[in-house]
């Protein structure tokens, strides 16, 4: 489907969503997972849509007999199986790559056929080896919108368009959900929130190097679990602390008001993340600060479990 394909190289039109939160467990995570992927797909299609399921696995395992995607489980009206188109493509990953090539299987249908509860259950499960479960990489295309949705795990969602508008609303309603690694980027896109802030190259190395040097004196380990709460100080004059929080409010971190001084505020803000992520953290809290014309006062870690 050529749709499909302009769709996923859109790499500057594209919003990069968190689902799963690390913080929670157990069934918590499972529903905070559920429910934002509903809400999202829920915003992005309606019934009077024309949508396109796209499915895809890789030839090697199509030859073997293996992870050919049982797409009808996840639809209400199973003869709609009967439509399913199939053709051979480049590899996603690697189009120069010859003997790699992915096998895509398409159906048109409306939203009232797709199981969507089930269907998000078993992409969320795809790495907990729990029932339901998917075995192929699955998208939606909505040909009348020109948008793409693909869950790729609990983790997180994409959504790609031909048009950067028509995802302005999204950002918008979602953004507290933008996963926060690719808040900066996204950001640029839509030439909002940290839109024309940036490091300059001695900046960006002292801060790498405060940080390899302050992981390395936690000693904790980051090829194992390494899950912390990171907090970040933040030092806002007074007449711009209000607007700070309030836009870090609008992000996955967690804010507090600590102190106020004559002239500045302490502003703390912290997520439960893993350590291996710190330079991410760092680089948006620098870029706040300097926005808001402060100054990054650095983090501190306690492990999490």
């Amino acid at each position: 489907m050529n749709l499909y394909n302009q769709l996923m190289k859109q790499s500057f039109n594209w919003i990069r969503f968190e689902l799963g939160l690390v913080e929670l467990h157990g069934s918590k995570y499972f529903k905070e997972m559920h429910d934002r992927a509903k809400s999202i797909f829920n915003f992005l299609f309606t019934e009077s849509d024309s949508i396109w399921l796209i499915a895809s696995v890789s030839n090697d395992n199509a030859y073997k007999g293996m992870d050919l995607p049982n797409i009808k489980r996840f639809l209400r009206n199973k003869k709609l199986i009967y439509n399913l188109k199939c053709k051979t493509v480049p590899y996603e990953y690697d189009e120069e790559d010859t003997e790699m090539r992915t096998i895509q299987f398409s159906l048109k249908v409306n939203k009232k056929d797709i199981r969507l509860d089930y269907l998000i259950e078993a992409i969320g499960n795809r790495d907990f080896a729990q029932k339901p479960m998917i075995n192929c990489n699955l998208s939606f295309v909505n040909e009348t919108k020109g948008i793409l949705f693909h869950m790729y795990d609990d983790r997180g969602c994409d959504v790609f368009s031909l048009n950067r508008d028509t995802l302005s609303t999204l950002y918008h309603k979602f953004r507290k959900w933008i996963l926060d690694y690719n808040r900066v980027q996204i950001d640029q896109a839509f030439e909002e929130g940290l839109f024309n802030c940036f490091e300059t190259i001695e900046e960006k190395e002292k801060r790498l190097k405060t940080n390899k040097l302050k992981v390395n004196e936690t000693k904790i380990n980051l090829y194992q679990n390494n899950t912390c709460r990171i907090t970040h100080a933040l030092e806002i004059p007074n007449e711009f602390a209000k607007a700070c929080v309030n836009e870090i409010g609008l992000t996955g971190f967690i804010v507090t008001v600590e102190d106020r001084k004559s002239d500045s505020t302490i502003i703390n803000v912290s997520k439960t993340e893993a350590l291996a992520l710190i330079d991410y953290q760092t680089e948006l809290m620098s870029l706040y600060s300097k926005k808001y014309i402060g100054n990054y006062k650095g983090w501190s870690v306690e492990k999490a479990f």
